[in-house]
């Protein structure tokens, strides 16, 4: 399935919103400013997804899964590379907080992150759309990107009735910042990748047709 124009920009639209909300408690979690921004979005099939992220990082990766079920369900990724992980932490954290310190609070502080962003970005569908879901706790997960983008692994992402046909992706590539690192542009790279059924797909599509015909 593919998004004409119209409705990539639309669902840019969505997920700009989603980031806002996103940084917005990031900030307020940390007490900085942080800043998020969303320089590629592209619909893609499972395989073009796992090669994008294979392509910009090799190796261990860490991710926050979350799940999600209702008249739209899919599985919700956002993906850092796992040599950046203490990094992202630090950036959150401070840079006086001891690096033994960062590894204890790695997986909680990513599981916080990852809540926040994912919950951002699905909050603003329901926002926008007539369609309702629910969120399953959040899992912290470290693999390579085969195993993290697996369709096998996200079973809930299809019906009974399409079993098999998790082919499609939103992949989001996404930059990570404090205000501090605006001003010497540095970033940190993330990825928040959405797994979808061909059956949601067709239901997202439809729902982004019926906004766009409202405006």
């Amino acid at each position: 399935m593919e998004l004409n124009e119209l409705e990539q920009d639309a669902l840019k639209e969505f997920f700009n919103m989603g980031l806002g909300m996103a940084a917005d408690s990031l900030s307020k979690m940390v007490k900085k400013e942080i800043l998020l921004s969303l320089p590629q979005l592209a619909v893609v099939s499972h395989r073009e997804a796992v090669d994008l992220v294979n392509h910009k990082d090799e190796g261990k990766l860490v991710a926050v899964r979350q799940t999600f079920l209702g008249e739209l369900c899919g599985t919700a990724l956002l993906i850092f590379p796992g040599g950046k992980s203490l990094e992202l932490v630090r950036t959150l954290l401070g840079d006086d907080v001891p690096l033994e310190t960062l590894t204890e609070l790695e997986q909680e502080t990513l599981l916080d992150v990852g809540n926040v962003i994912l919950n951002a970005f699905l909050t603003s569908f329901t926002q926008m759309m007539s369609i309702e879901f629910e969120f399953e706790a959040a899992e912290f997960l470290k693999a390579d990107c085969e195993a993290l983008l697996d369709i096998s692994s996200h079973r809930l992402t299809c019906s009974q009735n399409t079993t098999g046909n998790c082919e499609q992706a939103f992949f989001l590539m996404m930059d990570f910042k404090t205000a501090e690192d605006e001003l010497r542009h540095n970033s940190l790279r993330g990825y928040v990748v959405l797994l979808f059924s061909k059956e949601a797909m067709e239901t997202l599509k439809q729902e982004i047709g019926r906004i766009i015909a409202g405006l």
